[in-house]
């Protein structure tokens, strides 16, 4: 199976006739398992996460490479979080169970998703509301979300959106700020 660019195993759990599967997701590269200062920035239009990233091999020194501030775009984001748990925290997550705990990568997608389904429900529920009694029918776009978790060393963050997709590395915050920003004055 391939998900995100790289073969991968998925790991699964039975609750309630509902398989939740929890896949890693490539984006080229992991959070810095040593460095916090994770930052989620978002507006009205756009999201982001902002990271210290690692390469996802060792390099011949026997390190991984570091990649600087990874500047990661969440796709056509509709929800997002972060906080609780850190990396201590990792096994009290209701995921953990469902095989959080089996992925070697700190990007996941999961699938079969309680929290996607309720986003889901949400938005077909006013969607019905608000169109329905203009005699219209309209049909979310949201076929394509995914619900997505990045464990990082002092935060766990989750997001429905489309993709994760790295946009740019860049040397440090000021920078990846200075992006960010250019990026929310566009719209």
């Amino acid at each position: 199976m391939v998900f995100g660019g790289g073969p991968v195993t998925a790991a699964v759990s039975r609750q309630e006739e509902v398989t939740t599967t929890i896949l890693p997701y490539d984006i080229g590269c992991e959070p810095s398992p040593s460095a916090p200062a994770e930052t989620l920035l978002q507006d009205g239009w756009k999201t982001y996460l902002l990271f210290f990233a690692v390469s996802k091999t060792i390099e011949e020194t026997g390190y991984l490479k570091d990649l600087g501030v990874a500047i990661v775009e969440c796709v056509n984001c509709s929800s997002a979080k972060i906080g609780y748990p850190n990396d201590e925290g990792l096994p009290e997550h209701s995921l953990w169970i469902h095989g959080l705990s089996d992925i070697e990568s700190s990007i996941s997608v999961v699938g079969c998703s309680s929290w996607l389904a309720e986003i889901r429900d949400q938005r077909e529920r006013s969607a019905k509301r608000i169109w329905g009694n203009r005699g219209m029918t309209w049909t979310p776009d949201s076929d394509l979300d995914k619900h997505f978790v990045v464990t990082l060393k002092e935060a766990t963050f989750e997001c429905i959106a489309e993709e994760l997709t790295v946009v740019e590395y860049v040397r440090d915050y000021d920078t990846a700020f200075a992006y960010v920003i250019s990026e929310f004055k566009k719209h």
